[in-house]
């Protein structure tokens, strides 16, 4: 087997055990010549949803000691490079100490860790419960909107 066969055995297989993934971007066979040609792309999930009761980062960020602030998600420089636009519903707890629990995300997974960085970051107003939803648009600023009840 070739090389580049090799290669494209190896990407398929690999993108089979991934499970319910779908790429924007990925790979392809074509010309070539020799007959056998491999091209690669960017590729990430698109949708699902996330849960923790809580989480490791919890307890590395301090008490929050009476302040609140949002921390602005960060658009992913992959998403961006794909021009991959979506949205995030978030739901969380907020501990006395101001810092999220019990946090679950539903919606374009591409953001999903960026959005969980900024809710962990942020201080909240304690024991309040957060329902947000999370817009990243490209050329906009990403936008953190409260459901309304």
């Amino acid at each position: 087997m070739t090389p580049a066969k090799r290669m494209t055995l190896l990407i398929a297989l690999s993108s089979l055990m991934t499970g319910c993934s779908v790429g924007v971007g990925g790979f392809g066979i074509g010309g070539g010549s020799n007959g056998v040609g491999v091209g690669a792309g960017l590729s990430f999930p698109i949708g699902g949803s996330a849960s923790t009761k809580d989480n490791a980062t919890d307890s590395q960020q301090p008490d929050c000691d009476g302040e609140v602030y949002q921390v602005q998600p960060i658009y992913p420089a992959q998403a961006a490079a794909q021009e991959f636009e979506g949205k995030v519903a978030v739901k969380f707890d907020v501990k006395p100490n101001g810092r999220a629990t019990g946090y679950s995300a539903k919606g374009d997974k591409a953001f999903f860790a960026e959005t969980w960085k900024a809710v962990s970051r942020s201080c909240w107003s304690p024991g309040v419960s957060q329902d947000f939803v999370v817009s990243f648009t490209m050329n906009k600023p990403v936008t953190l909107a409260p459901v309304a009840p």
